[in-house]
């Protein structure tokens, strides 16, 4: 899945001032954490994709969406998909591969997970071309438009509860059945 580096198409994030230079629809080789992984030993090397780029504080961070080759339908939700042998060329890689992004991964750019390539000192494979960027921007508008709304519920639910700043009451709910009994007459 992972190709090596052409020198002829270095981009400005695979030097080793990579971390500066790094851009949405940038390719990585990152250790992406797995449950299918063995906790003995460090996950493999999969491309990711960098969804995002983050500041904060002093630390600049990426959101990273999980890279694979399989092409079943086990394990998909807002792909970006590298089909086309141009496609994944041109992104460092060297088959069909499609990011997954409902698997995502927010790290910090000094993470030791990121697999450093010993010609260019970066982890940068490649990048997305052009007709990619389109899709890759449309799921991430998606994710960012969940976020918002996700937010914007968590804020009426605390409107409602007039919980600002504060915590809400603790009370347990005690159930009822949704119809009582009916009471036995003696004698009837």
């Amino acid at each position: 899945m992972l190709n090596t580096i052409s020198t002829s198409t270095i981009i400005p994030s695979q030097t080793a001032a990579w971390r500066e230079a790094l851009a949405i629809g940038d390719i990585v080789s990152f250790r992406f954490p797995v449950a299918e992984d063995r906790t003995d030993i460090a996950p493999k090397a999969r491309p990711c994709l960098v969804l995002d780029l983050t500041l904060i504080g002093e630390i600049r961070y990426a959101t990273l969406a999980y890279g694979t080759s399989s092409q079943c339908r086990f394990n998909s939700g807002y792909e970006v998909r590298l089909s086309a042998a141009a496609d994944y060329a041109a992104a460092g890689l060297h088959e069909p591969t499609r990011f997954i992004g409902t698997r995502r991964l927010m790290v910090p750019l000094n993470h030791r997970g990121f697999v450093i390539c010993a010609k260019t000192g970066a982890p940068v494979l490649g990048r997305v071309q052009e007709k990619t960027a389109a899709r890759m921007h449309a799921v991430r508008a998606r994710i960012q438009a969940e976020a918002d709304i996700a937010d914007n519920h968590r804020r009426t639910q605390r409107k409602r509860s007039g919980s600002f700043g504060r915590m809400a009451p603790q009370f347990s709910v005690a159930r009822r059945r949704s119809r009582p009994k009916p009471i036995r007459k003696e004698g009837v």
